[in-house]
């Protein structure tokens, strides 16, 4: 019990780190259910950060806790609340890698975010996390407080609209017609295709247009899918089951916002291999974001003034620039953004595999 006061105070109060002390890093990842592997891939990155760290940050000993926050149909509410008010719950808690969903975040980011816990996600994209509207500067309704403590390391959804604008551009394609399912993803990725360098034109209706770009949280079959020669374009959303697009003659073309293993810089090569060696697969898409999102909050615990108060992490996280990562070079915005801009690229291909491709795509 000792011990357990020294931490108390020390994190409470902001006092400097005691030689004894030992922090957590709390990590909540869907374990079960149809997005299982993708958040093994999550936990198992970050325990590999945590290795490459000698299990310390700012001279401070870390705790890792996993949590699910999913049963066998999917990320579940009150798991997620859960896992959040555990972490808020114990008082050596310094941040919260999570979620990979941006609808578990919805609901584990007012709870870390009222005590005050900086909260990194691996991969969720929505736009509201981090921002009411593209011009306000002031923290958004979800973080409840009023001061932002969350950020991510992956791109956003807006972003993955804006590279799918790129690809057409650079496929020739000028116009498209957008298969929508009035969602906010949906409108966050249409609001980013209309913020590309050189946008397609948006057609409606039976007007001919050279492709079909489906916006939707889920995959679905496109209902525009006679229309345009030049093929199918989609996201991430339809990469959980590309089989849904049907059978095409025209190419279809997907974009993530986690980059395929085989599209990672240079510098993650060390980590790709340590991942196969330690788990015995070859690590999925997410695993490099899990890795990267406990690395930040590790290197945030270690630039931090006191790294056992939770503000000044949460200060130091703010303060990255320029951070060399597995991911690529990166500061984090005045919102919580992450300034990357290379997402992955998919063909799908005549038996509904989806393919990378050679090359991630690139936002000028």
């Amino acid at each position: 019990m000792a011990a357990l006061a020294v931490i108390v105070v020390a994190v409470g109060c902001g006092s400097s780190a005691d030689d004894d002390a030992t922090l957590t890093v709390y990590v909540s990842a869907p374990l079960q259910g149809p997005r299982a592997d993708a958040g093994h891939d999550v936990a198992d990155g970050a325990r590999l950060a945590l290795v490459d760290a000698d299990g310390k940050a700012g001279g401070v000993a870390i705790d890792l806790e996993v949590l699910s926050d999913a049963t066998g149909g999917g990320w579940d509410a009150a798991a997620t609340g859960a896992n959040a008010r555990a972490a808020t719950e114990d008082t050596t808690t310094i941040a919260y890698v999570g979620e990979l969903d941006s609808g578990a975040s919805r609901t584990s980011i007012p709870i870390t975010n009222r005590a005050g816990i900086l909260q990194v996600s691996p991969g969720a994209g929505a736009a509201d996390l981090t921002s009411d509207s593209p011009a306000s500067g002031d923290a958004p309704a979800v973080q409840e407080s009023g001061h932002r403590t969350f950020g991510r390391v992956i791109p956003s959804d807006r972003d993955q609209g804006e590279a799918a604008g790129v690809w057409m551009a650079d496929s020739g394609i000028s116009s498209v017609l957008v298969d929508s399912d009035g969602s906010a993803y949906a409108d966050s990725l249409v609001d980013g295709l209309d913020a590309a360098p050189s946008p397609p034109e948006v057609v409606t209706g039976r007007d001919p247009a050279d492709a079909v770009y489906i916006a939707a949280e889920g995959p679905v079959r496109p209902a525009g899918a006679g229309t345009g020669d030049r093929g199918i374009l989609g996201s991430d959303a339809q990469l959980d089951d590309p089989r849904a697009l049907g059978s095409n003659s025209t190419p279809v073309r997907l974009t993530s916002a986690a980059l395929d293993p085989t599209q990672l810089p240079p510098a993650a090569d060390d980590f790709l291999a340590a991942f196969e060696a330690a788990y015995d697969r070859a690590p999925g898409r997410y695993a490099a974001y899990g890795y990267e999102a406990m690395a930040v909050v590790l290197d945030s615990v270690g630039r931090a003034d006191d790294p056992t108060d939770r503000g000044d992490v949460v200060d130091a996280f703010f303060d990255t620039g320029d951070r060399e990562s597995i991911l690529g070079t990166y500061s984090i915005d005045g919102v919580g953004d992450t300034t990357l801009r290379r997402l992955g690229a998919y063909r799908i291909d005549g038996r509904g595999r989806a393919l990378p491709e050679r090359e991630a795509l690139t936002i000028p």
